[in-house]
């Protein structure tokens, strides 16, 4: 009896001196990539959903596939995409992204950068798939019956103006996979975006069904489509067309373009990231060259919004409202775009996004 005893209290000792596991952001991050150690590709149904302030909900879904690639500067990784409403792919490979319309049986091919992902295809790749998040000002770990939920708050992206980021993972506590991946930011101009990937019939490496290689070598039997080389704007050397628009921040003033003066026509957007990042750019060349040069920016877009944008940036160049029937007649299919008028009123020069060109040419006709 005392033996049995004594055995019972060493058990009993044993067990309340052994200290629970900790399951903190350092455990589920630790188990997360002992889970991904062995993985080198994996494929997934996907539904992509992003809500925006205003009410605005895309609800898309598809299919990728996703093999890492260490060596790729880009991604860290190559994949294929498909979003399946409008049945287009993507294919990302060692720098080249091939853009593939499948009712078509054609694709076009293309040097890209990350905003591959903003194509169809790329819409159902999520970035953070394969990698917790380091650097973070606040971070939680919840633990559900079925799932790790982390939950990151970032410090504000100064240099692109995002504010408010926060992102939250749920990772299946079996496989220490994603299940689902959410990311809120807010856009300087005030907008709120929410983007959502939710994963389901994932498989990984020999489970999974195509590699990348084979998706490219179906591009065999898909003719490329190859653009033709831009004709120069017809506007170029002529003189710029009559235009009266409202004032952007004063509706009730219609404004005249004037000629006689050196000036610089900026066609922006507040969706468009390139114009807002060189707006500040716009403003410093309207202070340069303050005395011969005459800024005047035009946006067709949310106006409510660009209003806010002008005013927070303390614009001091004039904003217009334009329409449709302006981008047609400049022919504008991209943004930002900007033309330079001599002092004769002769559309001189057409530039597809900023560069220091610009301003060479403004010294040249000044």
């Amino acid at each position: 009896m005392k033996k049995t005893l004594l055995i019972l209290i060493t058990c009993t000792v044993f067990i309340s001196c052994k200290e629970p596991v900790k399951k903190d952001i350092t455990y589920v991050n630790s188990k997360f990539y002992k889970a991904i150690e062995d993985i080198d590709a994996v494929q997934y149904d996907v539904q992509n959903i992003r809500t925006f302030s205003d009410g605005e909900r895309w609800d898309n879904k598809g299919f990728a596939v996703i093999e890492l690639e260490p060596t790729d500067s880009i991604f860290g990784f190559h994949f294929y995409g498909i979003r399946n409403d409008i049945n287009k792919s993507a294919i990302y490979k060692d720098g080249i992204g091939f853009h593939i319309s499948n009712n078509d049986n054609s694709f076009e091919m293309e040097e890209i950068g990350s905003w591959v992902i903003a194509k169809p295809g790329g819409q159902m790749i999520q970035k953070g798939f394969f990698k917790l998040d380091q650097e973070f000002k606040n971070v939680s770990v919840i633990e559900n019956e079925k799932s790790f939920v982390i939950s990151y708050q970032f410090e504000d992206d100064i240099k692109n103006k995002i504010r408010n980021i926060t992102k939250v993972i749920e990772l299946d506590s079996n496989t220490f996979l994603p299940q689902k991946i959410t990311t809120t930011l807010q856009l300087e101009i005030g907008d709120m975006q929410i983007a959502t990937h939710i994963f389901s019939n994932m498989k990984t490496n020999e489970n999974v069904g195509k590699s990348i290689a084979q998706y490219t070598q179906d591009l065999n039997t898909m003719d490329l489509i190859v653009e033709e080389e831009l004709l120069p704007n017809p506007l170029l050397q002529h003189s710029l067309p009559t235009i009266e628009l409202k004032n952007l921040v004063n509706h009730e003033e219609l404004i005249t373009i004037k000629t006689g003066q050196l000036t610089l026509i900026d066609f922006w957007e507040v969706w468009c990231g390139p114009c807002i990042a060189s707006f500040p750019k716009v403003e410093d060349l309207k202070n340069k060259f303050a005395a011969d040069l005459n800024v005047i920016g035009i946006v067709s877009d949310d106006i409510p919004n660009a209003v806010k944008f002008v005013e927070k940036k303390r614009a001091t160049f004039l904003n217009l409202i334009g329409n449709k029937e302006l981008k047609k007649t400049f022919h504008i299919t991209s943004f930002p775009r900007y033309f330079l008028i001599d002092k004769n009123g002769i559309i001189q020069k057409e530039y597809f996004s900023f560069s220091d060109q610009i301003e060479k040419d403004i010294e040249e006709l000044i």
